[in-house]
């Protein structure tokens, strides 16, 4: 048995004999909850009636794309787990009893008020099937296929209580309308369905000839590619004719008031999926066309880092849809204002100090026994270890949530962005990727004293580093000339030449640790009937080197090299994406500390710690 306590039930019947008046369910459960000051003293029968009240008027609505936790209609408040690691949810659906479902349909049948009946019969329609799915061995609970023809009916007839002029209020109708075709749908209600559909669509003229526009896509979304609603040709040109209005109300640069170029972008991409089902692409080519010019326009008084965001996507947009003209024209005014994004920001620093001492302490178990070990340690030492940068952003993320939360975007020189790395929780990899990047940068200063150090303790002049390197197979004699030219330009202080000249060499060596890794580095070009190298990139992520290169000297590679995320210098040197300015002491210095690393790593052996001693040479602590 289900009793209301008596409190409950005399606010109870005030809201629902007043018929007229919209209802709002979150507020009149708190309403209710205030009543009652303890539940946990009521008798079975009323605890049961305060369960149906104001726990059913708790659960909110999802969403066609987020159907919730019970995969329904109706989701909890809130989620979370308890500390044994279990799901908790409030309101939780699968604590209601059969009792109680049996109430809901009861009060469906008998309250006078719509949107109560319209909730009740819909708990009952929803939650009972949660119900039945959760209690396959008991006696079902009977869900007609009337109680769902109860609730859209309802819905349909409370949309008359609905004050257009409260923005929420049309809002929740508009929920009222879809929730209403989906019943419709889902019982194959023909009838019904048309019902909805003339509902929803004199719900949206009646709205439009009161000046209530603000929400003009609600109808959109009610009437596109819905499985079982049938549209005449009419009723699809008027849909496309508000969108049209729509488009030419947030386009127009005079009416500041309603002006919104993001919502005229909507409206294109709206209008264009129209127009493709109809088989005429022209016409969103057409409104894409007018809602990016505005765009283009309105970035012209837009500070450059805002503008350059803007008109990245207005150029993805062009080129999806073939218009090159149009995407060459935003690509000229992303580079023209590249310099003004340049200058807006801030470079951020912080002034570090290492006493000599730690120095020199440092630079002197770099260099080891011998100028085979000092390489090694370099190569090793000079490296970010992927597990600590892993610990190093998790806990920078929970220090710095905000932060964490954030995605990063990385610019080039000319003003595009070349990578964008997500929050930490959607994009770990890309944070440690750009982490391992930016210690690298971090890192050159001591890389610079190692280097210098090693020439000077152990007399290592050019030649005496390239008979180093090409004791290793993995520098083959047909690489030595172009090794000599260019660690002779790096010893001369031409740092261009040496790192535009040794940098195919590190990808050379790295392509000969995949083969004594037992993989070939050609593959078959069936375009040109022959066969290529693989890049440096597709080499660093292949399955055989990420199974046998050691983990520190992979991702080191990659941030330097290869990815977007890092310092992509492969890339830049071999598409001349870069100044002079770019390829100094300081780069240069990483190219040959690759080769290094190429020369130690590809021969990393079970008793490489004689090498390199990973427990030694740590970089010195230092002082900020």
């Amino acid at each position: 048995m289900v009793l209301l306590p008596p409190a409950v039930a005399h606010r109870l019947l005030t809201a629902e004999t007043a018929v007229s008046l919209w209802l709002d369910h979150q507020p009149l459960a708190a309403e209710l909850e205030a009543l009652v000051q303890n539940p946990g003293v009521l008798p079975p029968e009323e605890l049961r009636g305060y369960i149906a009240e104001i726990i059913g008027h708790r659960f909110v609505t999802t969403t066609a794309a987020e159907r919730g936790p019970w995969d329904s209609y109706f989701g909890p408040i809130s989620s979370g787990t308890d500390k044994d690691g279990n799901e908790v949810h409030i309101p939780d659906a699968k604590q209601i009893d059969a009792e109680v479902i049996e109430y809901w349909k009861a009060r469906a049948e008998q309250t006078p008020h719509t949107i109560l009946r319209a909730r009740y019969a819909d708990l009952a329609w929803e939650i009972g099937r949660i119900w039945n799915r959760e209690h396959p061995g008991q006696a079902p609970v009977a869900l007609p296929r009337e109680l769902a023809q109860r609730a859209a009916v309802a819905y349909l007839d409370s949309i008359g209580l609905t004050d257009a002029g409260i923005p929420l209020q049309l809002f929740r109708a508009w929920r009222f309308l879809e929730r209403a075709l989906s019943l419709a749908l889902h019982i194959q209600d023909t009838s019904l369905i048309e019902r909805a559909k003339k509902a929803a669509f004199d719900f949206n003229r009646a709205n439009r000839a009161a000046g209530h526009v603000g929400q003009w896509w609600l109808i959109d979304d009610f009437v596109f590619d819905r499985k079982g609603l049938v549209l005449t040709d009419a009723e699809r040109m008027e849909v496309t004719g508000w969108l049209t209005e729509a488009l030419d109300t947030c386009s127009d640069l005079a009416d500041r008031q309603r002006f919104e170029p993001h919502l005229a972008l909507q409206t294109a991409d709206r209008i264009a999926r129209w127009a493709t089902k109809s088989k005429q692409p022209e016409l969103g080519v057409a409104a894409l066309k007018k809602a990016a010019g505005t765009f283009e326009t309105f970035a012209k008084q837009a500070n450059a880092i805002t503008a350059i965001a803007w008109l990245e996507d207005i150029s993805i947009r062009y080129r999806q849809n073939n218009l090159v003209e149009d995407a060459s024209r935003v690509d000229a005014e992303i580079i023209a204002r590249s310099e003004e994004a340049k200058q807006s920001m801030r470079l951020s620093s912080v002034p570090i100090s290492v006493s000599e001492e730690e120095m020199e302490r440092w630079l002197a178990e770099l260099m080891a026994e011998s100028p085979k070990q000092a390489v090694g340690r370099i190569a090793f030492h000079l490296m970010s270890d992927p597990e600590e940068l892993h610990r190093l952003v998790e806990s920078s993320a929970a220090n710095a949530p905000l932060h964490a939360s954030i995605s990063i975007t990385l610019m080039d020189d000319n003003g595009f962005t070349t990578a964008t790395i997500g929050s930490v929780e959607d994009d770990l990899q890309g944070r440690i990727l750009n982490a391992a990047a930016t210690y690298i940068g971090g890192s050159s200063p001591w890389l610079h004293q190692a280097l210098a150090r090693m020439i000077s303790h152990w007399s290592v002049d050019a030649e005496a580093l390239i008979a180093l390197l090409t004791q290793s197979p993995l520098f083959p004699v047909p690489t030595h000339g172009l090794l000599r030219e260019g660690i002779a330009a790096w010893y001369a202080g031409d740092f261009v030449k040496a790192v535009h000249v040794l940098v195919p060499q590190v990808e050379a060596g790295l392509r000969e640790m995949l083969r004594r890794y037992g993989e070939s580095p050609m593959r078959h070009n069936p375009r040109e009937g022959g066969f290529e190298t693989i890049g440096m990139g597709a080499l660093l992520i292949n399955g055989t080197f990420k199974e046998k290169a050691h983990p520190r000297f992979r991702l080191h590679m990659r941030a330097l090299y290869t990815s977007p995320k890092g310092i992509n210098l492969r890339n830049r040197v071999a598409h001349g994406l870069a100044s002079a300015d770019g390829f100094g002491l300081g780069m240069a210095n990483w190219v040959i500390h690759s080769l290094m690393a190429i020369r130690m790593f590809g021969h990393f052996e079970s008793n490489a710690r004689d090498v390199v001693d990973p427990d030694s040479a740590q970089l010195p602590s230092a002082q900020t």
